[in-house]
């Protein structure tokens, strides 16, 4: 029996493993916040899993190449996408070892030896999840719609779990045994509630991305709005203000800024209802205020008491460690300046500075994609990354208004731009599963879009 004929005959097997191995990976995205899970073996559980997964796509679409010759137009603007971003790394690493010619410094020299191979280790298995689990994808009419609604529906245990908590404070039921950040911390005075929501991720920042995942893609998934809005949306809603996070609040309201804007633009859609939407929520707040001031304070307290040192350098650490890289940047030349201190070099920041405010190391992420790239892979490494993901922006805004299928891959993009800005997602799973979710999505909207020409025709 030669090669051939054993191909053709566990083939479809074969297949079918892959693609519940990719499902599964887009089910365990979320677990990749909470440190235990992540722990659970000597080597990273997610760095495991990535590349287990990433490297049996590589192997099943080189043995299938001739098989997988489903193209699309969007594969042009992925490919520029990913070959910008491998070009920046392989800039930036040779920079690095430019840089250690002249920077005599214990940590950066261990940057180089661990942290640097462990980056290109990670970056690595992710190009081959993402590139290969496309290819597949979009050569499974059949299957891919039902792996993608794999990650909205995954994201429901984390609010079921979210309420199990919530239970918890309010009900002293017993919950999980983990250690998450869910106090309150950084407020003066009384709040309503002394607990933030975390779920099972380590702290609520890490958990808003993903109910705002939710809350987007189960828009398109679930059919009857009125099931959409009682089970998914008003659950959300209530766990993601409970996070009491900045961040998630912010997230929410720019995507929500965003879906006005971009809808006032669209040919068909009632511009009523995006006057309704801030209106409603205006008036609702306003009401709140007038029964009782003091409830609505107390309950935002945890937010608004944070307002003082919220944007301030020298109070908050998050601002501190975004400000600072643009003066550090061009500290030892221009070389490392341009082209950065190599891939995850901001470690060797944690390894050499502090936040003056507590005397404590800087984290080994800025927790902003846009300034971890930029410290590590420098000016030229930002531009060349934004080059590829304007590229994808600028072909979802002249798609979106196609069908619903371009209309949510481009919210969930957005979406996934603005978690770049507090969450370092590009070097977790989240990042990765969700351009694979967005790219299967403009896939399948091309496809519906075509059969709809054909029909018209």
């Amino acid at each position: 029996m030669n090669f051939s004929t054993l191909m053709n005959k566990y083939e479809p097997r074969m297949k079918q493993i892959i693609l519940i191995l990719v499902a599964g990976y887009l089910f365990f995205a979320q677990f990749s916040t909470q440190a235990k899970y992540i722990k659970l073996l000597p080597v990273p559980v997610p760095a495991v899993l990535t590349l287990g997964v990433g490297s049996l796509l590589f192997l099943y679409c080189l043995l299938n190449r001739e098989r997988l010759t489903e193209t699309s137009e969007f594969d042009k603007y992925l490919k520029r996408f990913l070959f910008l971003f491998i070009i920046s790394l392989a800039l930036a690493v040779l920079s690095a070892f430019y840089t250690a010619t002249f920077l005599n410094s214990v940590e950066y020299m261990n940057y180089l030896k661990s942290s640097m191979i462990t980056r290109l280790a990670y970056y690595f298995s992710f190009f081959m999840f993402f590139y290969y689990g496309y290819r597949l994808l979009a050569n499974e009419p059949k299957d891919r719609e039902s792996i993608i609604k794999v990650y909205p529906l995954s994201i429901s245990l984390l609010v079921a779990v979210a309420f199990w908590q919530l239970a918890y404070f309010m009900f002293n039921i017993p919950f999980l045994n983990l250690d998450t950040r869910s106090f309150v911390h950084s407020v003066d005075g009384a709040a309503l509630f002394d607990f933030r929501l975390t779920s099972f991720t380590n702290e609520p920042s890490y958990m808003g991305p993903f109910l705002v995942d939710l809350l987007i893609l189960a828009f398109l998934f679930v059919k009857r709005k009125w099931v959409y809005a009682v089970v998914v949306l008003m659950p959300t809603l209530l766990i993601l203000a409970f996070t009491f996070s900045v961040s998630a609040y912010f997230n929410l309201v720019l995507v929500i800024g965003f879906l006005i804007v971009y809808l006032m633009f669209h040919p068909r859609f009632p511009k009523k209802i995006l006057w309704m939407i801030p209106l409603v929520g205006v008036i609702g707040l306003l009401g709140l205020y007038i029964v009782n001031p003091d409830l609505l304070a107390k309950f935002f307290s945890p937010i608004w008491g944070r307002r003082d040192n919220l944007f301030d350098p020298t109070q908050s650490s998050r601002i501190y460690m975004y400000v600072m890289p643009f003066q550090w940047l061009f500290d030892h030349s221009i070389v490392s300046g341009l082209f950065g201190y190599g891939p995850g070099a901001y470690e060797f920041l944690a390894g050499t500075k502090i936040v003056p405010h507590t005397q404590m190391s800087l984290a080994i992420s800025a927790n902003n994609m846009f300034i971890d790239v930029l410290f590590e892979q420098g000016v030229i490494g930002l531009l060349l990354l934004l080059t590829g993901l304007i590229s994808i922006a600028v072909f979802l805004l002249k798609n979106g208004m196609k069908n619903m299928y371009y209309f949510i891959a481009l919210v969930e993009y957005f979406h996934l731009m603005v978690t770049s800005l507090y969450r370092a997602d590009y070097v977790t799973p989240r990042f990765w599963a969700v351009l694979l979710v967005i790219a299967v999505l403009v896939k399948i909207g091309e496809m519906k879009h075509k059969d709809k020409q054909n029909v018209t025709e």
